[in-house]
């Protein structure tokens, strides 16, 4: 199965796997998701340079799925790793014409700059040579075989440039991307049993970061 690597660092393509920011009511998380739509100037592409789209004067646009990620319970002193887990991240929308009786699940697609997007090259790891993580946990791997995982040293370090980068161009509160999941264990990203890992995310992200202007 592919991993949405990069194949050219200076180029950033549709299916490349990226992180950015992402709030959940007031809660300001991590979020890994999958490139599905690139525009610059308003015009689509397959693939745009990095730099240009990191640059804060252009006008690139990164669309993305946002994907279920199940994080590992190593041993002390060994580094956790988040990995995908097949699956997305859902919402709730309501069936239009039933009064708000009928609703359904859809997966949570994201818009953001390409100032706020860093792209990762994942690394593959294979499920049953591992015994951090819950197998049951990865039924939506077609084949339940492998997937990909990212260290969560990577997420933070991206996490310290995303919000440097938010600061610099004074993005408010309400101009970051807005999720409400229909399943809260989804997003942000925690622990099957629900708990916060040790140096969590999103424990981290509060911690590095500083107020945002409302």
């Amino acid at each position: 199965m592919s991993a949405g690597c990069i194949t050219n660092n200076n180029l950033f393509l549709i299916g490349d796997i990226f992180l950015t920011i992402v709030r959940s009511g007031l809660t300001v998380s991590i979020a890994v998701l999958r490139s599905t739509l690139l525009s610059l100037n308003n015009i689509s592409r397959v693939s745009i340079e990095t730099g240009v789209m990191q640059a804060c004067q252009m006008t690139a646009k990164i669309t993305g799925q946002l994907l279920t990620i199940i994080l590992s319970c190593p041993p002390p002193n060994s580094p956790q790793q988040l990995l995908w887990n097949g699956g997305y991240v859902k919402a709730h929308s309501v069936v239009q014409g039933t009064s708000g009786s009928i609703s359904t699940d859809h997966v949570i697609i994201i818009t953001v700059s390409g100032s706020l997007v860093e792209p990762i090259n994942p690394e593959p790891t294979f499920l049953r040579l591992r015994d951090d993580i819950n197998t049951d946990d990865f039924m939506e791997i077609n084949g339940g075989q492998s997937t990909w995982q990212v260290s969560q040293s990577t997420l933070q370090a991206a996490c310290e440039l995303l919000w440097s980068k938010v600061v610099e161009i004074k993005v408010t509160l309400k101009g970051i991307a807005s999720v409400t999941p229909s399943d809260i264990k989804t997003f942000p990203y925690q622990l099957s049993d629900g708990k916060q890992p040790v140096g969590s995310l999103r424990r981290r992200v509060h911690f590095y970061m500083p107020p945002l202007p409302h």
